[in-house]
């Protein structure tokens, strides 16, 4: 998979993580890594701290957690996941 894509995939993982539990980038990245991704634990820090200087994600030492902002966004992008998936995933190419 392309980078620019995986990074998406991986942003929203990130995410969805975030909002069932704060996280650190040592527990979060195994979880990420088994659906296929090869993020180093730098990298799942450079990700979550992307999406912490964004706002949608705040952190306390090395513990990341999800602010109203990251919430909406993710609801934002299941909305929109839902859509893609009724679209492309459901289509024979």
């Amino acid at each position: 998979m392309h980078s620019d894509f995986e990074n998406a995939f991986t942003r929203i993982h990130l995410l969805y993580h975030a909002n069932q539990h704060a996280l650190t980038p040592e527990e979060i990245q195994p979880e990420i890594n088994s659906h296929g991704y090869q993020f180093s634990p730098e990298k799942v820090k450079q990700e979550l701290d992307h999406l912490t200087g964004e706002g949608y994600l705040s952190n306390a030492g090395s513990q990341y957690d999800i602010t109203t902002s990251g919430k909406d966004e993710l609801r934002s992008v299941q909305q929109h996941l839902e859509t893609l998936y009724q679209e492309v995933a459901k289509k024979q190419i």
